[in-house]
């Protein structure tokens, strides 16, 4: 949403998600934020081709395993412009994955 030139100092919200089969976290070869640099939900202001990160809400394929495509997301590409601001989950508790909602537990909550 534009600000239209007013200043501002801190960024409020809240989002809510489920996950549906194997969402990859931060595997990607893309690591900006003007690109799909990972799976879930960017904050970010500028303009396209200038943007800024705020914060990152990442959706991971399960939560047992170490890599950038699972939570906790760690390993090599990870992307640096999002550094510390980031929060990673995965709505799959196995280690397997599945083509179905997993509406037991909501994301980013």
């Amino acid at each position: 949403i534009p600000t239209s030139g007013a200043s501002y100092q801190t960024v409020c919200g809240r989002f809510r998600g489920y996950q549906m089969g194997s969402p990859d976290a931060f595997y990607s070869t893309a690591f900006n934020v003007e690109t799909g640099y990972m799976d879930g939900i960017s904050i970010t202001y500028g303009s396209p081709g200038n943007r800024h990160h705020v914060y990152t809400y990442a959706a991971g394929v399960h939560e047992l395993k170490g890599n950038q495509n699972t939570c906790p997301c760690t390993g090599d590409g990870f992307p640096s412009v999002v550094g510390s601001d980031y929060y990673c989950e995965s709505g799959n508790p196995g280690p397997d994955w599945n083509t179905v909602w997993y509406s037991s537990d909501v994301l980013w909550d």
